[in-house]
């Protein structure tokens, strides 16, 4: 390992996490089988990729539209 790895340490905080049960249409769970296998990852993790960009993005919006009604 080289100076610069050794002085960045990914360090992940566990946090808590609950159980969510989806119905979701069997085509629709067949696109994301198919899009998880073309990534290399699990369904799980897809679906935790597209639930935190969603988040992010509508999270952001809030954030924007409250500052337009502060100014």
């Amino acid at each position: 390992m080289n100076q610069i790895e050794e002085d960045i340490k990914l360090q992940i905080k566990p946090r808590a996490t609950e159980a969510v049960l989806l119905q979701i249409p069997v085509d629709a769970m067949r696109s994301l089988e198919e899009v998880a296998a073309s990534r290399d990852m699990s369904i799980d993790a897809l679906l935790k990729f597209y639930v935190g960009n969603g988040l992010r993005e509508d999270k952001a919006k809030l954030f924007s539209d409250r500052q337009k009604h502060i100014n």
